[in-house]
């Protein structure tokens, strides 16, 4: 397993127990990279794309056959609903590939062994009873839900399943590129518009071939801004980009962490100057946002330890073995671990095993700060996670039955959504604002300038606003701490990331890391 280092000391901080099949089902989501070559004649880039327009209104048609609504502002209730409009006339019928007069077709990559909740609630201990037959159900009945309450100037969403060929299980263990191909080619051959991978997330080489070849597809987790520049119109997604995870963490340290102590340390490193340790996988696209936090903090006189490791979930625990060495002999206090959750609980078990004791610094990616995968590394880590804090962009879970997703699939549906149904909604919700913004010129450039004209919104999802060089539009990150001694709302299980009620967009409007850790001390 190839490892990289370099060494330094800071005063400073950057906000394996199963089979390998259950291990690599675990990232599907989470990290989903294969490497990123693309078929003969699919190119890497979809050109630019285009330009914003002016806020609140159609990318077409608007003043023409598209007019604001006269008895209300917005489509729906929704926090995130875009501005409601009327339509009269012809939508112009065939106006891109997978689009009709009545029909947008949109397909579905029905991965049999894809249903993350499930995984994760196995490796916690929780029985979660879903497989992937409920991620599709509660995809349909969103779909019904937004055919139903948005304005498709005369045509609606028309889910296609295909049974896909591909497995996740290979793909994020580093292989099944071959298949992926394949899988994507066939949505690429039925002409549709856009693709929704299963409905949590897509990797990254099956993203680039729809791009490549002209289908909108939205999931791609944790892509640099460069590489949604690259794919212009054409690539969207749920999660965050890295580049502004990797800049907001690196703000966020220098400006209020780096040179506070290690007050969350434990033992011999409690109260030290914080000594920083950052860890990420050595893929292209996270080393390069990796690349650009690191720069940061060392432009700002700081100098971590680093280390960067292949993901071969084979060898996890030997890898973990090899960096939690140099952790220890280098007296770092604080871990920065911008990694998938099997090595971030490998590393967690490997302290406590070892009597040591470090923070964890919560960067917000890979599904790390969710309640259930904090349950899962608490659940064999010990002590460890009662000292994680950090950064995440991901929004507090609602209770059960209170959710708007939760609501809207119940609205056209009698029985209960599968328990992503939140980050289902949000994926489909950033289809259906595409859709509607784009007025009934239905194209993929139509659909960017629709994306940006946007007004925006803030909610139990975070705040969203879609710009050229945003388009998963999360600009917002709460700062969490975990507290085994709060139940989640998620599941209602001990265990959950509790936050200070406010979320930010400048980190500047954070308060001082005694402030910000008295307020996560609340319950």
């Amino acid at each position: 397993m190839a490892q990289s280092d370099r060494t330094g000391r800071v005063p400073g901080v950057l906000s394996g127990y199963l089979p390998l099949i259950i291990g690599a089902v675990l990232f599907v989501g989470m990290v989903l990279v294969v490497p990123s070559e693309v078929p003969e004649g699919g190119g890497g880039s979809a050109g630019p794309a285009p330009e914003e327009g002016e806020v609140g209104v159609t990318a077409s048609g608007f003043g023409e056959t598209v007019e604001l609504c006269e008895d209300r502002e917005l489509q729906t209730e929704s926090v995130y609903s875009p501005p409601c409009f009327t339509f009269t006339g012809d939508n112009g019928g065939e106006t891109s590939a997978g689009v009709t007069a009545d029909t947008v077709d949109v397909s579905y990559r029905y991965l049999a062994d894809g249903h993350l909740l499930a995984t994760l609630g196995a490796l916690a201990g929780i029985d979660i009873d879903e497989d992937a037959e409920d991620l599709y159900r509660t995809v349909e009945g969103l779909v019904d839900y937004f055919n139903q309450n948005f304005e498709f100037y005369g045509r609606q969403i028309n889910l296609e399943r295909y049974e896909a060929v591909g497995s996740s299980t290979l793909e994020l263990s580093g292989g099944g590129r071959d298949l992926a191909q394949t899988d994507a080619l066939t949505a690429v051959q039925n002409e549709s518009f856009a693709d929704v991978g299963n409905g949590l997330a897509t990797s990254q080489v099956y993203s680039e071939i729809l791009a490549s070849e002209g289908v909108v597809t939205i999931g791609a987790a944790y892509m640099s801004r460069e590489w949604f520049e690259a794919r212009g119109p054409h690539a969207w997604s749920m999660f965050p980009d890295c580049t502004r995870v990797a800049e907001v963490n690196a703000q966020v340290g220098i400006e209020r962490l780096l040179a506070e102590p290690a007050v969350l340390a434990g033992g011999d490193l409690q109260d030290q100057p914080r000594r920083m340790g950052i860890i990420h996988p050595n893929q292209a696209e996270y080393t390069q946002c990796a690349d650009l936090a690191i720069g940061l903090i060392e432009d700002a006189g700081f100098e971590p330890l680093v280390q960067n490791y292949t993901i071969d979930l084979a060898a996890t625990e030997s890898t973990a073995a090899s960096i939690m060495a140099q952790l220890r002999d280098n007296d770092i206090t604080s871990v920065a671990c911008a990694c998938d959750p099997l090595m971030q609980r490998a590393l967690a078990v490997l302290a406590e095993q070892q009597g040591y004791y470090p923070e964890w610094l919560i960067q917000g990616v890979g599904y790390i700060d969710i309640d259930l995968v904090g349950q899962m590394i608490a659940a064999t880590a010990g002590s460890q996670w009662d000292r994680a804090f950090g950064g995440s962009p991901t929004a507090a879970s609602p209770a059960w039955g209170t959710s708007e997703g939760y609501l809207a699939y119940t609205s056209v549906r009698d029985d209960q959504p599968s328990r992503t149904v939140d980050i289902l909604y949000g994926q489909l919700y950033r289809l259906a604002i595409g859709i509607q913004m784009a007025g009934p010129d239905l194209t993929a450039d139509n659909f960017a300038t629709g994306m940006y004209n946007y007004p925006g919104g803030t909610g139990y999802l975070g705040s969203w606003d879609f710009s050229p060089d945003n388009h998963t539009g999360v600009i917002d990150a709460r700062m969490v701490r975990w507290r085994s001694d709060l139940p989640s709302t998620f599941n209602g299980e001990l265990g959950t990331y509790y936050d200070t009620g406010v979320r930010f967009t400048d980190p500047e409007d954070l308060p001082t890391q005694d402030e910000l850790l008295a307020s996560l001390e609340g319950s």
